[in-house]
Order: structure tokens, then C-alpha cells, then sequence
């Protein structure tokens, strides 16, 4: 251990001595499009962001793999 002594020392490890997150803490982001970004999403997530997107069909009847498949189709 150093023996240095910082006034908020938790946030000191997280966001590191400038105040900005560290690079080691921030989440993973997944590409837009990838199937992580998909697979996470639930149905209702889906459904309305592939109706936000114009891919037709899109609605309710469909499953959330027919949903994946339709916003992949259209890029």
C-alpha cells in the first residue's frame, strides 16, 4: 500500500484521479446490430425499435427471433 491518503478514497478507484471514469470500469458496449445488443432486449424492445426503424412487418404476433431476423434484414 502507497499510504497515501485520498479525501473519497471509493471514488478515487472508480473514476480515477482526473474525475473521468476509468477505462477498466466502463461497461462493455455492444455494436449496434450485433446479436448481444439483440439477445438482450426483450420483446417489447424489439417491437419498438423495429416499428421506430420502418421494418415491415412489425407487430405484436411476431416472436422475438422474427423480430432480430427483421432488424438484421434491414441494416
Amino acid at each position: 500500500m502507497s499510504g497515501r491518503q485520498y479525501d473519497a478514497p471509493n471514488q478515487e478507484v472508480v473514476r480515477g484521479s482526473e474525475g473521468a471514469p476509468s477505462p477498466a470500469m466502463e461497461a462493455p458496449v455492444a455494436a449496434e446490430g450485433s446479436a448481444e445488443e439483440y439477445d438482450s432486449m426483450t420483446k417489447a424492445d424489439l417491437l419498438a425499435l423495429a416499428q421506430a426503424r420502418g421494418v415491415s412487418p412489425a407487430n405484436n404476433d411476431m416472436t422475438k427471433a422474427e423480430l432480430i431476423a427483421g432488424l438484421r434484414a434491414a441494416g
